[in-house]
């Protein structure tokens, strides 16, 4: 039955191409993009799928790579600038965390000196671990170790506030821990 089935296929795009009729267009495998093009009208589907033109990727990928540059700068700047006051105001609980973070954000590939163009999975794993390492290790270097100070002293001062006005502190912390 296939064989039959195949050769009238033949038969018919052979035919077709001696009476000088268009060659059939490829199947595409998408029932409806198929038979759309076969009656000559496209579908919406079909023009989902074609490709846009006159957009240039790699320059919208380097714009966001140079704004998310710039937002990183901006972000070192002002970690830098809140890390001299604290050096000025000798804050022995605040410098630490905003010389990590600007660490951190070092760390970031927008700021390597020579930033991948592309990022691999491998690459995208070690640049990953590297970060959390940054974030959640145990050196004094990592966020969690630097900020903890910070944070807690912050926590501290909000409870003492909310206490004023008789409000439970944050986390039902008491008041002065």
């Amino acid at each position: 039955m296939r064989a039959i089935l195949a050769a009238a296929l033949i038969l018919a795009a052979t035919g077709a191409q001696a009476q000088g009729l268009p060659k059939p267009r490829p199947l595409t495998g998408n029932l409806v993009n198929d038979i759309a093009a076969a009656n000559g009208k496209p579908t919406a589907a079909a023009a989902a799928t074609t490709p846009l033109t006159g957009i240039n990727f790699n320059t919208i990928g380097q714009k966001l790579q140079a704004l998310a540059k710039d937002v990183i700068d901006k972000g070192i700047s002002d970690l830098g600038a809140a890390s001299t006051d604290a050096q000025n105001h000798n804050d022995k609980i605040s410098k630490p965390c905003w010389d990590a973070q600007q660490a951190f954000l070092k760390q970031l590939p927008a700021e390597w000196q020579t930033p991948p163009t592309e990022i691999g999975p491998a690459l995208a794993i070690q640049i990953s671990r590297d970060l959390l390492n940054s974030i959640t290790g145990n050196d004094e270097s990592s966020l969690k170790v630097a900020c903890a100070a910070l944070i807690g002293d912050q926590i501290s001062i909000i409870n003492q506030t909310l206490a004023i006005v008789g409000i439970a502190g944050i986390a039902g912390l008491p008041a002065g821990l």
